[in-house]
């Protein structure tokens, strides 16, 4: 009898694991595939959290930060229904706002199985390893042409794509020598899978040609030395330090002469713009002297032009931004005539919709989330790969919004459900650690 009742526990177990690791893998997909499928799988772990974790929901409820987030979603989805019904202007992705309405509910399912991540982290590694396989093209590459891997709607998706799965490769493989499983005979195929799909992610990000995704993961390079030196001592520090200094002497062998001629033009663009935006009254008048000069090349000349649109919506309503209207308004800019309206810059997007309000807020969610992942290492919640990999990944994400609007594309709306849940996650892990030292600490006797 006692058998026969393990026997559903230890099924229910096993069925536990193999849907939420998928289902979290689903949730991270976006850096290979380009859909929506996070979205609905978002709705169906809030149902989870909402149904079967309701301790932990009124837990994180009473979290300060939850509270903004829900105050936040109200006032998007109010001034979104307000430009629809009232100012008659739909705009674009202008409902993508409200997203922070899930963040902590995700954030309990993320809690609540935690023990799946690792496995769904493997599975992510695992296809984008087979996917870069299928879809990469060396010989185009070789060739200077471009060549996008993986399966995005755009090269640029797919450069930043592959970056971010190169830091997910790496960071993983970390993690698993961190917590002891690359021991015995999975040793060789963990760190052989991750070094390979590493190595591929960067081959795939260089015929991705994204100059941007590129800049962005040189700067990441830099922080994850930082990071070493800062969270290792030891051998981990000698190995870690040596191992990026190879593979950044790697990348300057392979890619400089690739990356000269695709990127030469936009650098000597870049530059001049600079040296006018010092010399001369300001940005705006030394752009419109880079979009006018000949020699700026076609795609640089279309993104000033946007930026160029863009601060002149956010000069006229800096603090709130012109919500759902600001396409109204776009249509009177100086470059209305530029072919779309997707920005290319992630803080200008928010800033033509929600102002410096909204810009603030973006501010205030990094900075406690950065202090609460620090708490959680500090205390030893969580590993220190673990938080290494949070700042690089969040770090290359805000480094491409620079000169891309990611925050609108799959890739930036499943960055910050997953990267917000992982910080309320954090949250309740590190007030269950806090309680549990309390209780130790009451029980010793005086």
């Amino acid at each position: 009898m006692r058998e026969m009742a393990e026997q559903p526990t230890v099924s229910r177990t096993r069925v536990n694991a193999v849907l939420f690791s998928v289902l979290w893998a689903l949730m991270a997909s976006a850096m290979l595939v380009e859909s929506d499928t996070y979205r609905y799988i978002s709705i169906a772990l809030v149902v989870f959290a909402v149904v079967w974790q309701k301790d932990d929901v009124r837990r994180v409820s009473r979290d300060w930060l939850t509270t903004a987030c829900y105050v936040w979603a109200l006032y998007a989805a109010g001034r979104f229904l307000f430009g629809v019904f009232v100012a008659g202007e739909k705009g674009t992705s202008e409902w993508l706002y409200i997203f922070p309405a899930v963040f902590p509910i995700v954030g309990v399912a993320l809690y609540a199985t935690r023990a799946y991540v690792f496995a769904a982290a493997t599975l992510i590694v695992f296809v984008g390893f087979v996917a870069l396989l299928t879809t990469l093209s060396p010989t185009t590459i070789l060739a200077g042409a471009r060549a996008a891997p993986l399966f995005h709607n755009n090269p640029i998706h797919a450069g930043i794509g592959s970056c971010m799965l190169f830091l997910t490769s790496v960071f993983w493989s970390l993690y698993a020598a961190e917590t002891g499983r690359l021991r015995g005979r999975f040793k060789l195929p963990v760190l052989g899978l991750g070094v390979l799909t590493a190595i591929l992610s960067l081959f795939g990000a260089l015929g991705a040609q994204s100059k941007g995704a590129w800049l962005a993961l040189v700067f990441v390079m830099v922080l994850m030395a930082t990071l070493t030196l800062l969270h290792h001592a030891g051998r981990w520090r000698l190995h870690l330090l040596s191992g990026l200094f190879l593979t950044a002497v790697a990348m300057v062998l392979i890619s400089t002469s690739y990356v000269e001629k695709v990127a030469g033009p936009t650098i000597e663009a870049a530059a001049k713009l600079t040296d006018d935006t010092v010399t001369t009254e300001g940005p705006i008048a030394s752009m419109q002297r880079a979009i006018a000069d000949p020699s700026t090349p076609s795609p640089m000349r279309e993104r000033l032009k946007l930026w160029s649109n863009a601060i002149e919506l956010i000069q006229a309503a800096p603090l709130f931004g012109w919500g759902n209207e600001w396409l109204r308004e776009w249509r009177k800019t100086t470059y209305a005539d530029v072919d779309f309206t997707l920005i290319h810059n992630g803080y200008l997007e928010i800033m033509v919709r929600h102002g410096i309000l909204g810009i603030a807020l973006l501010l205030v969610f990094v900075v406690i989330s950065v202090r609460r992942i620090h708490a959680a290492h500090r205390s030893g919640v969580i590993s220190s790969s673990l938080t290494a990999y949070l700042y690089s990944l969040g770090f290359f994400f805000f480094c491409t919004i620079t000169t891309n609007s990611n925050n609108r594309l799959a890739l930036g709306e499943s960055f910050f459900i997953l990267g917000a849940a992982a910080v309320f996650a954090i949250s309740l892990a590190q007030e269950d650690w806090m309680r549990r030292e309390d209780r130790e600490r009451l029980s010793v006797k005086i």
